[in-house]
């Protein structure tokens, strides 16, 4: 009986479709990773703006996640980075060991002669990102949390996650501002970028049905299991109970491997926001939870019915 309790079968798809869910998730934040470094290092969901105060110098006081990029209207190259330390940077080749004081990151083709003799005493690295507006700019690491508006009035606010207004309103708190709009550029409004990311959803779609498909031939498995128990008079939590005991702990095992394995994944190979992990959890702890009410309810329905349907 133990044997015909657990569905091998179902627990290895399971795994199989739990991994090609979180695969496709990964490469579709894959996509936008690139295309928010190919841009510039700004994100899809970045706000550009610029303030008006007479004030010389403002405060950054926050504990969310952000990314604040600070330039002159006409010296757009050179931009001062306010963050705070969860934030991820591109990618660079770091020439020296990062500092906890300021530092600069500059592009491959930034002309030097645009800094200043102390500015390029502060230049650790270059951007390792060949196809990217990044190798036109510098970027100045601010490790102070005031910002000195002499160096510009105008922003782009990063954020991993969440409404960037309301961040603004936090970082420029009784500040007018003028919101700007984004221009799309770099290979995110590229033909082959569009139609990829069209091809990944459509395959997860379709991990997905095939998750469906698979839970619902599971449950259908168990149904002449149940009515063999009900036959020989157990109560229907105990008939619940046998049939998906020994399976459910199997799939709670598989769950917490999988849970692992993404966090080790992500650990080494994360990128901006994270939104595939969180997703790919979310994904898991619903299949889960689905499985088991429909299991709850497929038992409570055939003993309620007296199993007639047989």
């Amino acid at each position: 009986m133990k044997n015909s309790l657990v569905s091998s079968r179902f627990l290895l798809l399971t795994f199989l479709l739990f991994t090609s869910a979180a695969s496709l998730l990964y490469i579709l934040d894959s996509v936008s990773y690139t295309n928010m470094i190919n841009n510039g290092y700004i994100s899809k969901n970045a706000v550009e703006f610029i303030i008006n105060t007479e004030e010389s110098s403002l405060d950054i006081d926050l504990e969310e996640p952000y990314l604040l990029m600070q330039y002159k209207l006409d010296n757009p190259h050179l931009k001062y980075i306010y963050m705070n330390n969860s934030m991820k940077l591109p990618p660079i080749n770091y020439q020296k060991q990062p500092r906890s004081t300021d530092y600069i990151i500059t592009g491959n083709v930034f002309p030097e002669e645009a800094l200043s003799r102390n500015m390029k005493s502060l230049v650790i690295g270059q951007f390792d990102t060949p196809a990217s507006y990044l190798n036109r700019e510098a970027w100045y690491i601010v490790m102070s949390q005031q910002i000195n508006l002499k160096n510009g009035t105008k922003f782009i606010l990063n954020v991993e996650s969440g409404k960037p207004h309301q961040l603004i309103e936090k970082i420029f708190p009784n500040t007018s501002y003028q919101l700007l709009e984004k221009e799309d550029r770099g290979t995110a409004i590229l033909t082959s970028n569009i139609l990829l990311k069209g091809f990944l959803i459509i395959s997860l779609l379709f991990v997905i049905i095939a998750q469906a498909v698979t839970v619902v031939y599971a449950i259908q498995s168990k149904k002449s299991i149940v009515q063999i128990l009900f036959l020989a008079g157990g109560k229907w939590q105990l008939i619940f109970l046998k049939v998906v005991k020994l399976e459910f702990i199997a799939l709670i095992m598989i769950m917490l491997l999988a849970f692992l394995l993404l966090k080790a994944f992500n650990h080494f190979y994360s990128i901006w926001g994270n939104q595939w992990y969180y997703v790919s959890v979310f994904y898991i702890l619903v299949t889960f939870i689905v499985y088991f009410l429909a299991c709850l309810l497929m038992t409570k329905s055939l003993i309620k019915k007296g199993v007639r349907s047989f």
